[in-house]
C-alpha cells in the first residue's frame, strides 16, 4: 500500500478511455447505481438526458444497456434505488430510477428504434431456445455482433413471462409488443409453436447451428408435498396466471387462498380480485421478508386483499375431492439460514383452518429440462434435475451455453437479462475465438464554468431537497384486468424527478498545484463532509483509492502535505464551490463505463 498522491487526479489519465484498475474501480465505487444494476445501464446518463428533457436519448441508453427499457420502467425489481446515493441515510428517498426509465419510453421517440450492429455479418449460426427476457436479450446481443440468430418458443407469442405471467394492468402488451419487435429488427427470426423435443431435439438444434442458447425459463412448478395435495383447485400461480393472460380463462372460486410471498403471489392475488374472488395471501415469513415491488402490497390492500403472515401450511383440507380451505400453523421467526434469512419456526399448536374454493400456489419453481434428449442429458442435466454447469453460462457440451432463469432458477427480469448478456459475450468470444469488446473508463474532457466555453453539470444545491415524486394510479373502482394501474409521470414531474440525481459520473476534484488554500470552497459547500482537509490518500498497489486521512490540527496540518479533497461519496455536484474558486482550481468531469470493441 502507499500513503502518497502519486498524482493530482483520482484517475490515471487526464482524459480518452482507460482500463485500468483505477479507473474502473472509481466507477464502481462512485456510481453505486450502476454497480447494481446487473444490465449495467448507465442510470445517470439517461437521467441526466430526462432533465434536459433528451428523452429519445434517455430511451435509447436504455435501450442499449438492458434491452426492454419501456418493460424495465413498469416492472423492474429496482436493485438500482436500493444503492441510489441519494436514499442513503440522511439523504432523502432514492431517485426514482425506474419510473424515470419509463418516462424515457413514454417521451421518447414513437417509432420502433433499431440499434446497429457493432460488428460486421460473421457468417455464425446461433440457435436459442425461449423467446422470454434472456432469450431475446441473447439473441440481440448476438445480432448485434454480426451472428444469425434463431429463437425457437414453444409458446404461440413470445415473451415468456411479459405475457404469460405478468398481467396487463401491471404490464401493457402494446409495450411489450413494440420492444420484442426492436430485438427482431436487429435480424433476429422467432419461430412461435415450435417445442424442442416434439418438434426438432436439442442434439439436432447443436448439430445444425454453431452455438445453441439454452434459455427455457423456470417452469417445473414447486408443488407442496402436503396431504391433500391431489385435490382439484389447487393449481400453481404460473398455471394460472398463464391460463388468464394467454387464453382468456375467467372462472375462478368465490374464496381464493394464494400462498407464497413474493412477485407471482402478488400477481395471482390481484389478478383473482379482478376476476371476483375475496382473496387472501397467507405467507410463512414475516411481512418484512416478502419479495415484492415498492408499493405492490399496498395496492393489493387497497384493492380489497388480505394478506396473514406468519403462517405455513400443514395440509389441504378436502371435501368428496374438492378443496375446501387449507390449514395453517402460526410461525415465529428462528435461527438465520445460510442466506442470512430467519427461518419460519412452527409455534406448536397455534393452528388455525382458512376456508376457500381455490387454492393458488405462488411458492417457486425450477427449471423444466427433461426436453432434453437423451443424447445430451447426460452431459447437461445434473441428478436433481438442476443444470449440471450450475449459474455458469458455459457447459459440458462444447457449443451449449444457458441464459438467465434456466441457470440461475427463478429470479428478476434485470437479473436474467444481465446473465443473458453475459452469456452472449461468451458465445460470441467462442463463435470468434477471443473477446471481442471489454469495459472501459471514458474519460471526457475536464471543464470549468468561468472559463471560454464553460458549464456546470446543471444540478443546484436546490434539487437536494426536492421530495421523490409518487407515481399517478387509476382510481380503484377504474381498476380491471386491462387498464395500466400506475399511469406514468406527467413530463414536467419526470424532469423533476431526473433533476434529483447527484449526477455521480461526474468527478468535481481540486487540483492541488492550482489550490491556494483560500478555504472559500469550504465555506460554500452544501453537505458536511463533501470537501475535507486530508492529510494523505491512501492507495493500493494498482492506484485505487482506498481511503484518505484526515488533518489533525496542531498534528499533520503542515501546508506542504496537506489538501483538500472532494469526497465523491458525498458531494452533490451542485458546483458551489467550483463557482466561489477565485483560481479556478476545481475541474469537472464526466466519466462513463462503457464497452468497447477490442
Amino acid at each position: 500500500m502507499s500513503s502518497q498522491f502519486k498524482s493530482a487526479t483520482a484517475l490515471s489519465i487526464q482524459a480518452g478511455t482507460s482500463t485500468a484498475p483505477q479507473d474502473l474501480h472509481w466507477l464502481e465505487k462512485n456510481i453505486p447505481c450502476q454497480a447494481a444494476c446487473p444490465a449495467g445501464t448507465d442510470i445517470p446518463g439517461y437521467l441526466e438526458a430526462i432533465y434536459h428533457g433528451r428523452f429519445a436519448e434517455a430511451y435509447e441508453i436504455n435501450l442499449r444497456d438492458n434491452v426492454f427499457p419501456a418493460v424495465l420502467g413498469r416492472v423492474c425489481s429496482r436493485p438500482c434505488e436500493d444503492a441510489c446515493r441519494h436514499g442513503w441515510e440522511g439523504n432523502g428517498e432514492p431517485v426514482a430510477i425506474c419510473f424515470s426509465k419509463r418516462s424515457a419510453a413514454d417521451f421518447g421517440a414513437s417509432a420502433p428504434v433499431v440499434l446497429e450492429p457493432d460488428f460486421p455479418a460473421s457468417g455464425k449460426r446461433v440457435a436459442v431456445i425461449g423467446a422470454g427476457v434472456a432469450g431475446l436479450t441473447a439473441a440481440r446481443e448476438l445480432a448485434l455482433s454480426g451472428h444469425g440468430v434463431t429463437v425457437f418458443e414453444k409458446h404461440r407469442t413470445p415473451g415468456g413471462m411479459l405475457n404469460q405471467g405478468i398481467p396487463a394492468f401491471r404490464l401493457p402488451r402494446e409495450i411489450v409488443d413494440r420492444e420484442i419487435r426492436q430485438v427482431a429488427a436487429t435480424g433476429v427470426i422467432i419461430c412461435c409453436g415450435v417445442e424442442i423435443g416434439t418438434d426438432v431435439t436439442l442434439a439436432r438444434l447443436s448439430e445444425d447451428f454453431d452455438a445453441v442458447v439454452l434459455a427455457a425459463g423456470t417452469l417445473r412448478p414447486n408443488i407442496l408435498e402436503l396431504p391433500g395435495k391431489e385435490l382439484t383447485g389447487i393449481e400453481h400461480g404460473l398455471s394460472f396466471l398463464l391460463q388468464v393472460n394467454e387464453f382468456g380463462r375467467r372462472d375462478i372460486g368465490g374464496r381464493v387462498i394464494v400462498i407464497g410471498g413474493g412477485y407471482t403471489a402478488m400477481d395471482c392475488a390481484r389478478t383473482a380480485l379482478r376476476l371476483g374472488a375475496q382473496v387472501g395471501v397467507v405467507y410463512r415469513r414475516a411481512q418484512e421478508d416478502m419479495v415484492v415491488l415498492p408499493g405492490e402490497l399496498e395496492e393489493l390492500l387497497e384493492e380489497g386483499g388480505h394478506l396473514e403472515t406468519n403462517c405455513a401450511p400443514l395440509r389441504f383440507l378436502g371435501d368428496r375431492g374438492k378443496v375446501i380451505g387449507v390449514r395453517f400453523v402460526r410461525t415465529r421467526q428462528g435461527e438465520p439460514g445460510r442466506d442470512g434469512r430467519r427461518a419460519p419456526a412452527e409455534i406448536p399448536g397455534a393452528e388455525l383452518a382458512i376456508g376457500a374454493d381455490t387454492v393458488i400456489l405462488a411458492t417457486g419453481q425450477f427449471p423444466q429440462a427433461a426436453w432434453i434428449d437423451a443424447a445430451l442429458a447426460p452431459k447437461l442435466v445434473a441428478r436433481d434435475g438442476w443444470l449440471a454447469s450450475g449459474t455458469a453460462c458455459q457447459t459440458a457440451q462444447r457449443n451449449v451455453f444457458v441464459a438467465g432463469d434456466f441457470a440461475l432458477g427463478a429470479t428478476t427480469l434485470i437479473q436474467a437479462i444481465g446473465h443473458a448478456k453475459e452469456c452472449a459475450r461468451k458465445v460470441d468470444a467462442w463463435l470468434t475465438g477471443r473477446p471481442r469488446t471489454e469495459q472501459v473508463a471514458q474519460l471526457g474532457a475536464a471543464f470549468r464554468s468561468k472559463l471560454p466555453g464553460g458549464r456546470t453539470t446543471g444540478r443546484t444545491a436546490e434539487m437536494n431537497v426536492i421530495p421523490i415524486h409518487p407515481m399517478p394510479t387509476l382510481a380503484v373502482a377504474a381498476r380491471g384486468l386491462e387498464a395500466e394501474v400506475e399511469t406514468g409521470f406527467a413530463e414536467p414531474v419526470a424532469k423533476e424527478e431526473a433533476s434529483r440525481c447527484y449526477l455521480c459520473h461526474y468527478k468535481f476534484e481540486i487540483v492541488d498545484r492550482d489550490c491556494v488554500l483560500c478555504d472559500e470552497c469550504l465555506k460554500v459547500k452544501p453537505v458536511e463532509g463533501c470537501i475535507v482537509e486530508i492529510a494523505s490518500l491512501l492507495r493500493d498497489e494498482e492506484g485505487r483509492i482506498l481511503s484518505y486521512t484526515k488533518v489533525e490540527k496542531g498534528g499533520t496540518d503542515s501546508l506542504y502535505y496537506n489538501r483538500l479533497w472532494i469526497d465523491q461519496s458525498q458531494c452533490i455536484r451542485c458546483g458551489r464551490c467550483e463557482a466561489v474558486c477565485p483560481v479556478n482550481a476545481i475541474t469537472i468531469q464526466k466519466v462513463t463505463l462503457s464497452a468497447t470493441p477490442v
